[in-house]
């Protein structure tokens, strides 16, 4: 393994404006199933915030784990929101055409880590 390579994880913290999750790693076929039971399991808690900021990599099915949470959202289930990540991770949402269906949050209120 590359020494400089990050190995999936999920940190998951309680904030003021409900839990905010930020993976790290690469997000792709291969992880995405343990961040959807994450988003699934804190989804109660009535609000998201998914940071996007420790992303080094984001793939199609990674980006269809964050549409359908944010339509999940939308239906009224809980509030989310997402922290843009690096220009890489960014890139897909505007190539595929869907950066407006997600409810994206200036980086600025990102806050502590």
């Amino acid at each position: 393994m590359d020494p400089d390579e990050v190995v999936f994880a999920i940190e998951v913290e309680d904030g003021p404006d409900g839990v905010v999750i930020r993976p790290r790693g690469e997000l792709d076929m291969a992880t995405q199933a343990e961040l959807r039971a994450v988003l699934e399991a804190h989804a109660a808690s009535g609000a998201l915030t998914l940071d996007l900021a420790g992303l080094g990599f984001l793939d199609t099915s990674g980006l269809r784990l964050i549409l359908e949470t944010a339509e999940a959202s939308r239906r009224g289930d809980f509030a989310f929101a997402v922290l843009p990540g690096v220009p890489a991770v960014m890139r897909l949402f505007d190539v595929a055409g869907v950066a407006e269906l997600v409810p994206f949050r200036d980086a600025h209120d990102r806050g502590a880590p």
